[in-house]
C-alpha cells in the first residue's frame, strides 16, 4: 500500500499538487472520451430540412340526415430529411484544449527546473526550439510578422525557470508550477486582449500542433512497456503456490497481449478487416498511461542519479500525460482523423515493438528469478545482463521499422493533420482559397483522410460548386466513411436530379451503417417520392427505432399515412400512434385529424410562436392545420394570426386565410364573410378557392341565393353539387335536380343518383343557431339573444326577433346595427327590412324609413305587407304630427 499511495509520505503542499495533477489527468481523459465518442458530431451537425406540401381535406361540412356536403381545402403536411451540415469548428474544444495545455506545460517546465544543469539546459533549448516552430508571429501581437511576442515568451519562461533552477533550488514544486502557470496566464491575457487576429486561440492551436504532437508521441513511447510491466506485477506480486512459477502465467497473458497488438497492427495496415473494438488502442493507451504513473516511479528510482521521481519525474510524467490527453481531445473535437490515426499508430506500433523487446529483456534478465518464485516486479528495472538503455534503443528501432513497413504513413498523417488545422483556421477567417490550399496539401500527404475531403466538399458547397462537392464527398468515403459524408453526397445528387444515383448511394451507405437512423429516414423519404409506400414505411419505421431524433421519421410516417392510407386504416393507425412533443409531428397529426374529420379539442402548442414572431415551415403548417381543425373550439387564432401575417410577409396570405376559419366558426361570421368576399372579388389565381369556401359558408348561414352565385364560379363536382344543394334548400328542387342530372352525364356515380332521390325532400339542417334562438325565445335575455345572433348574424328570424327585443329595451342603436349587418348579405328578407324601417323611423330617419317600406312592399306577400303597414303607418303619422306641432 505504501508503494501504491506513494504521495502520502510527501509534504502537504506536494500532496495537494499531486491530487490536482490526478484531477487534471482525469479531466483530460474525460475531455478526450466525451469528444471521442463521435468525433464528427463535434464539427458536423445533423440538421433537419423540412418541406411543406398540401393535402386535400374536408373541414367545411354541411350535414343532412343521411349525407353531407363538404368542400375540399388544403391542409399542410411536413416531410423532413436529415442534412449533414458543412464542417465547422467547435470553439469550446479549443478553449478546453488550451486550459489543459497550459496546466500540462506548467508541470513539464516546472519539472525541468529541478533537473541537473545539463538536462535543464537541454530541456529548455528543446522547448525554445519547439516554441519557435509554433510561429507566434502569426498572432500579430507587436505588429504583423513581428517576433516580439516570441522573444517575450522566451524571456519570461526562460528567465523564471532559470531563476528557479539556479537561484532558488529551495523552492518547492508547488511554487515552481504556480510561477510558470502565471507566466502562461499572462501570455494568454496578452493574446486575448492585444492580438488583432480574428481567432487567436485557434491560430495558436493550429500552428503549435507539432509541439504537442511530439510531446504526446514521447509520452506514448515512454509508457509503451507499462502494460507488460503491469503483467509482471500481476504474475509475481501475489502469494505463489508452492511448486508453481509465475513465469508461465506471465508468458501466456503477455503473448495474448502481443498477439492482440499484432492483430491491431494488421487491421491498421488494412491487411485484415476484423472488428477489434474490444481491443481499441484507446483502452491500451489509457491503461499504459495510468500504469506508467507507478511504473515511471520505479524507473526513476532505478536511475536516481539522473532523475528524482519526487521532485522531477512525477511532474514531468503527469504534465506529458495531461498534454497527450488534451491533444487527443483536440483531435477528436476537430474530427482530425489523420491526427487520431497518428496517435493510434504510435500506441499500437510502440507497444508492439517495444513490448516484444521488453519481453526479451525480462526473459534474459529475470527468468531465473521467475523460477525461484520471487517478486520480479521489485527488481524489474535492475537488469543483470541486458540493459534498459539497450532495450529502449532496440524498441525505438522496432517502432521505426514498423513505421517504415507502413511507408512512413504515420509521418505523412502527422503532416496532413497539421495542414488540416491550418485549413480550419483559414476557413473560419473566410480566406477560402488559402484554406483550400492547405486542405489539398493535407490530401497530398494522405489522400484518403476524411477531414480534408469533407472540408473541401464543404468549401465547394459554400461556393456553389456541386461537381467538386460530389467528388470530395466520394473521396471522404474511401477509407473512413461516415453517414454525414453519405448524406452530403446524396444531397448533391438530389440537387443535380440524379435520383437513382442517390438511392444507390443511400443503399450503399446503409450497407456500411445499417443502424444509421438518418440514412434510413432519408431512404424512406426517397421511396416515398416514388410512391413506393411499403418500402417507405419499412425504412421509416426502422429509422424511428434507431434514430437519435425518432420524432423526425415519426413525422414522416404520419405524412405517408395521410397520403397513402384509406380512412379505415388511418383511424386505426392514428389511434395507435405514439404522441410526440415535436412541432412538425403535431402539424401532421392535425392534418390527419382534418382528414378524419375529427375536430375534438386539441391543446395549442405555444412554442410555435417565437419571441420575434418569425415562423418556420413547421410553424406555418401547425398554425394552418390547427386553425382549421380547432375553428369550432378556439377563436384565438383569429386574433393573433393576422398579427403574425404582418410580421411574416411571405406567409401572410396563408396565415390570413387560416385566420378566417376560427373567425367564421367561433368568432365574427360577418367579418369572416366580408373579408373573404373582398378577396374573391379581387380575382387572382386563388379566387376560385375563395368562392368555393365562401359559397359553403353562405350555405351554412342560410344565404342560399348568394351561395349559388359564388358557387357558379367553382368548376367541377364541388361547385355543381353546391349549387344543387343551394337551389334545393331555397325551395327550387327542380333546378337542383337538373344540375345533378347534368353532373351524372359527366360522372357516373351511384352516390349522385341516390342524392338526386333525396334532394326533393331536403330540409335545412338544424344548427347551433336554431337551438340558441329557441332558448332565447323561451328565456328572453340579452345574453341569449346575443348568443343567437353571434351564431348566425344573417338569419332573418333571429335578427328580427333580436332587434325587436332590443328595440323594446330602448337599445335602438344596437338593434339598428345588427339589422344593418344582416342586410349587408341578406337583403331579400322582408323581416329585416321591416325592422330596418321601424328602427329608421324611431331614429327620425324618415327618408330611410320610406325606402325600407318600399322594399317591404316589393319583396313581401300582400298579406305580410298589409300587416306591416298596419304597424308602420300609425307610427309614421304620429311622427309627422309631432314634427308639425314642433314647427
Amino acid at each position: 500500500m505504501k508503494e501504491l499511495f506513494f504521495w502520502r509520505v510527501w509534504s502537504s503542499s506536494e500532496r495537494r499538487i499531486s491530487i490536482a495533477a490526478f484531477v487534471t489527468i482525469i479531466l483530460s481523459l474525460l475531455f478526450f472520451i466525451v469528444k471521442g465518442i463521435d468525433p464528427l458530431a463535434n464539427v458536423i451537425r445533423w440538421d433537419v430540412l423540412s418541406e411543406l406540401s398540401d393535402i386535400s381535406t374536408v373541414v367545411d361540412i354541411l350535414k343532412f340526415d343521411q349525407w353531407q356536403y363538404g368542400i375540399s381545402g388544403p391542409s399542410s403536411l411536413i416531410t423532413e430529411q436529415f442534412v449533414a451540415s458543412t464542417m465547422q469548428t467547435d470553439f469550446l474544444t479549443i478553449k478546453i484544449f488550451w486550459g489543459l495545455i497550459i496546466v500540462g506545460l506548467s508541470f513539464i517546465l516546472a519539472s525541468l527546473t529541478t533537473m541537473p544543469r545539463f538536462w535543464y539546459l537541454a530541456g529548455m533549448v528543446t522547448f525554445i526550439v519547439l516554441l519557435a516552430s509554433a510561429r507566434l508571429e502569426t498572432l500579430g501581437i507587436f505588429g504583423e510578422g513581428s517576433r516580439g511576442f516570441f522573444i517575450l515568451s522566451v524571456a519570461l519562461y526562460a528567465g523564471l525557470s532559470y531563476y528557479f533552477h539556479a537561484f532558488r533550488p529551495d523552492f518547492g514544486i508547488g511554487i515552481r508550477i504556480l510561477g510558470l502557470l502565471s507566466i502562461s496566464l499572462i501570455l494568454l491575457l496578452i493574446v486575448a486582449f492585444v492580438s488583432p487576429v480574428s481567432f487567436p486561440a485557434l491560430t495558436a492551436a493550429s500552428y503549435s500542433m507539432p509541439i504537442w504532437l511530439l510531446i504526446s508521441i514521447l509520452f506514448l513511447l515512454i509508457s509503451a512497456t507499462e502494460i507488460i510491466a503491469g503483467l509482471v506485477w500481476l504474475s509475481t506480486s501475489g502469494q505463489v503456490k508452492a511448486g508453481k512459477s509465475g513465469f508461465t502465467n506471465f508468458l501466456v497473458i503477455t503473448i495474448l497481449y502481443l498477439v492482440s497488438l499484432i492483430l491491431l497492427y494488421l487491421k491498421n495496415t488494412r491487411q485484415i478487416d476484423w472488428d477489434l473494438t474490444l481491443l481499441s488502442p484507446v483502452y491500451l493507451a489509457i491503461a499504459a498511461g495510468i500504469l506508467g504513473i507507478w511504473g515511471f516511479k520505479k524507473r526513476a528510482d532505478s536511475a536516481s542519479s539522473i532523475l528524482s521521481f519526487r521532485s522531477t519525474g512525477f511532474w514531468l510524467y503527469t504534465g506529458m500525460f495531461i498534454v497527450t490527453g488534451a491533444l487527443a481531445g483536440y483531435a477528436a473535437g476537430s474530427a482530425n482523423d489523420p491526427l487520431l490515426e497518428v496517435l493510434e499508430d504510435v500506441v499500437v506500433n510502440g507497444q508492439l515493438a517495444m513490448g516484444i523487446v521488453f519481453l526479451f529483456y525480462i526473459i534474459i534478465n529475470f527468468y531465473a528469478v521467475f523460477k525461484q518464485n520471487l517478486a520480479v516486479h521489485k527488481v524489474l528495472y535492475k537488469p543483470m545482463r541486458f540493459g534498459l538503455t539497450q532495450t529502449r534503443l532496440f524498441g525505438f528501432a522496432g517502432v521505426v521499422i514498423l513505421f517504415s513497413i507502413q511507408r512512413l504513413l504515420p509521418v505523412h498523417q502527422g503532416i496532413a493533420a497539421y495542414f488540416n488545422g491550418l485549413g480550419d483556421l483559414y476557413s473560419n477567417t473566410r480566406e477560402y482559397p488559402l484554406a483550400e490550399q492547405y486542405y489539398k496539401m493535407a490530401l497530398q500527404q494522405e489522400f484518403q483522410n476524411h477531414k480534408s475531403n469533407y472540408a473541401l466538399a464543404s468549401l465547394a458547397l459554400n461556393q456553389g460548386d456541386q461537381v467538386a462537392a460530389s467528388y470530395y464527398f466520394r473521396q471522404a468515403l474511401l477509407k473512413n466513411p461516415s453517414p454525414q459524408a453519405y448524406a452530403g453526397l446524396i444531397g448533391v445528387l438530389m440537387q443535380e436530379s440524379l435520383f437513382f444515383d442517390a438511392i444507390f448511394s443511400l443503399q450503399e451507405g446503409l450497407r456500411t451503417f445499417p443502424e444509421s437512423g438518418e440514412l434510413l429516414n432519408n431512404l424512406g423519404m426517397l421511396y416515398a417520392k416514388t410512391n413506393v409506400a411499403d418500402s417507405a414505411h419499412y425504412y421509416l419505421d426502422k429509422a424511428e427505432k434507431t434514430s437519435k431524433k425518432p420524432e423526425v421519421p415519426a413525422t414522416n410516417l404520419l405524412a405517408i399515412w395521410a397520403r397513402s392510407t384509406d380512412s379505415g386504416l388511418l383511424d386505426s393507425l392514428a389511434n395507435n400512434s405514439k404522441s410526440q412533443k415535436y412541432l412538425s409531428w403535431e402539424a401532421n397529426w392535425l392534418a390527419i385529424q382534418n382528414l378524419r374529420q375529427n375536430f375534438s379539442k386539441q391543446d395549442f402548442n405555444k412554442d410555435v410562436i417565437k419571441p420575434d414572431s418569425t415562423l418556420s415551415v413547421s410553424g406555418l403548417a401547425y398554425l394552418v392545420n390547427y386553425s382549421k381543425n380547432q375553428a369550432r373550439e378556439d377563436s384565438l387564432p383569429a386574433v393573433f394570426l393576422p398579427k403574425l401575417a404582418n410580421k411574416n410577409q411571405l406567409l401572410a396570405e396563408d396565415l390570413s386565410l387560416a385566420a378566417l376559419y376560427p373567425e367564421f366558426y367561433s368568432g365574427d361570421k360577418l367579418k369572416a364573410i366580408e373579408t373573404l368576399s373582398n378577396w374573391a372579388e379581387q380575382g387572382g389565381e386563388k379566387a376560385k378557392g375563395y368562392h368555393k369556401i365562401l359559397g359553403h359558408w353562405l350555405l351554412q348561414v342560410g344565404l342560399y341565393d348568394l351561395a349559388i352565385k359564388h358557387l357558379t364560379n367553382v368548376d367541377g363536382v364541388e361547385g355543381t353539387l353546391g349549387q344543387a344543394v343551394g337551389y334545393a334548400l331555397s325551395g327550387q328542387q327542380a333546378i337542383g335536380g337538373i344540375l345533378l342530372e347534368k353532373l351524372q352525364e359527366k360522372e357516373k356515380s351511384p352516390a349522385l343518383q341516390n342524392l338526386q332521390t333525396t334532394l326533393a325532400n331536403i330540409k335545412p339542417p338544424k344548427t347551433k343557431a336554431d337551438s340558441l334562438f329557441a332558448k332565447a325565445q323561451k328565456s328572453p335575455s340579452e345574453k341569449n339573444f346575443d348568443a343567437a345572433v353571434h351564431a348566425n348574424p344573417f338569419d332573418a328570424k333571429i335578427v328580427a326577433a333580436s332587434a325587436n327585443f332590443y328595440r323594446q329595451k330602448k337599445q335602438i342603436p344596437k338593434a339598428y346595427k345588427i339589422v344593418l349587418n344582416a342586410l349587408k348579405f341578406n337583403d331579400r328578407a322582408y323581416l329585416l327590412w321591416e325592422e330596418y324601417t321601424i328602427l329608421s323611423l324611431q331614429q327620425g330617419l324618415i327618408g330611410q324609413a320610406d325606402e325600407g317600406e318600399a322594399m317591404v312592399k316589393e319583396i313581401s306577400s300582400p298579406a305580410d305587407y298589409q300587416a306591416f303597414s298596419a304597424r308602420y303607418q300609425p307610427m309614421r303619422a304620429l311622427i309627422e304630427k309631432q314634427r308639425a306641432e314642433f314647427k
